[in-house]
């Protein structure tokens, strides 16, 4: 099949969305397919990725890079920012000069290829936006449309956007061919607001070789990798911590490690000096210090939000570190963990099981303990595998474009 691959979202960007279609594009290749990517760069270019075709377009108001120097110098207002905040608000498709150069590259690859699969991302909205217009100008494939997480249900958004974006989400629920989101109590969601069942799970994964061995800090070293964001707060991570040191029941020099985060937490002052926090580092080198540099690795979410694992988790699974979720222990983590024998999980608003589960954790990495993790359970998580079953979906269902 030749495959188009819309995104606002891939290599090099260093996050999870990239990682999560940078392993479409990656493994549709590897099964044979042709793949061409129209995504947002630095410049406008084209280059060869994994044996995929990437057009690069640039957004001259604003790329990618000098919007993260604006986040990690925290400049919120910049007058290029200012434009792009009332764009957003103004135009929900998405900004208008890069959305225009991308369709004119998108008809262009039209006119020499003739694509049997689109697959689109959200958000922003752009990429789905883009497919749409392709649609009414009569162009014939078969649409995924990959939701990733929720839409216009999704917590960050006020109410009155909400309400404009959901007008788009069900014209796209309707006509996309495929919807694909990381949960099932997301795709749940999803079709209550449509009338048909083309949906199918395809969680994130992780994408380097399980890390068997492992190694034991010479301090108890527990590492949060990335950034906290939306309902993820450390606070009560921190306060059991504290109170742990306090009481005498974890040593002065156990320590908190954090890579990766831009915003701003708040430390108490008895552990601001257990508490490192490190710039962001590449894809590559958080896998690194997860596997080598901590002891137990942390997961933050607060209870109400439902059908998340967060990207981190699966890249935490493959590194033979236990795992401490303060998830929802009633939310899709739970089971997770469960069968694959990673970790715990503790409701993140019950200090004293965290204070608890803290310690379990501290024992382990006294007694020099290995969890006895289902490597077998855990493999059906790697990207590959994760990618496998939006390939077998296509095998079985995709009949032509014609049919």
């Amino acid at each position: 099949m030749n495959i188009l691959i819309i995104t606002k979202h891939f290599y090099p960007y260093n996050r999870i969305a990239s990682f999560r279609i940078n392993s479409f594009a990656k493994y549709f290749h590897e099964a044979g397919h042709s793949v061409t990517v129209v995504t947002e760069g630095e410049c406008d270019e084209t280059a060869l990725w994994n044996g995929c075709e990437v057009y690069y377009i640039k957004d001259p108001m604003m790329t990618p890079a000098y919007l993260l120097k604006q986040i990690q110098l925290n400049k919120k207002w910049t007058p290029r920012r200012v434009v792009r905040a009332l764009e957003a608000r103004i135009f929900l498709k998405g900004p208008c000069i890069w959305r225009a150069k991308a369709y004119k590259k998108i008809e262009e690859l039209f006119q020499r290829n003739d694509f049997d699969v689109v697959l689109s991302s959200f958000g922003p909205l752009t990429p789905h936006a883009l497919v749409m217009k392709l649609l009414k100008r009569g162009y014939k494939f078969f649409w995924v449309a990959d939701m990733r997480d929720e839409m216009s249900k999704h917590p960050v958004y006020s109410k009155i956007y909400a309400k404009r974006l959901s007008f788009y989400e069900r014209k796209i629920l309707e006509k996309a061919d495929l919807v694909l989101s990381v949960s099932k109590p997301l795709i749940d969601d999803f079709k209550t607001m449509c009338s048909h069942e083309r949906f199918l799970e395809v969680r994130n994964g992780y994408d380097y070789e399980e890390c068997h061995e492992v190694n034991f800090q010479s301090q108890f070293t527990m590492g949060y990798i990335g950034r906290f964001y939306g309902m993820a707060i450390p606070d009560n991570l921190f306060n059991a911590f504290s109170e742990l040191i306090e009481e005498g029941r974890l040593p002065e020099n156990s320590r908190i490690k954090i890579v990766g985060n831009h915003r701003h937490v708040d430390v108490p002052g008895r552990i601001s000096s257990n508490v490192i926090q490190c710039k962001a580092v590449p894809h590559e080198e958080a896998i690194r210090i997860s596997t080598t540099e901590v002891d137990t690795l942390v997961m933050v979410h607060s209870s109400g939000r439902k059908g998340v694992y967060s990207g981190k988790l699966f890249d935490y699974l493959a590194t033979n570190k236990p795992i401490l979720a303060l998830y929802d222990p009633n939310d899709v983590v739970a089971p997770l963990l469960a069968e694959t024998k990673a970790g715990f999980i503790v409701d993140d608003a019950d200090k004293e099981g965290i204070k608890n589960m803290i310690m379990k954790c501290y024992q382990i990495w006294k007694n020099k303990e290995v969890l006895p993790r289902d490597w077998d359970k855990i493999k059906q998580y790697s990207r590959r595998n994760q990618v496998q079953i939006l390939l077998d979906y296509l095998s079985a269902n995709y009949r032509g474009k014609n049919s």
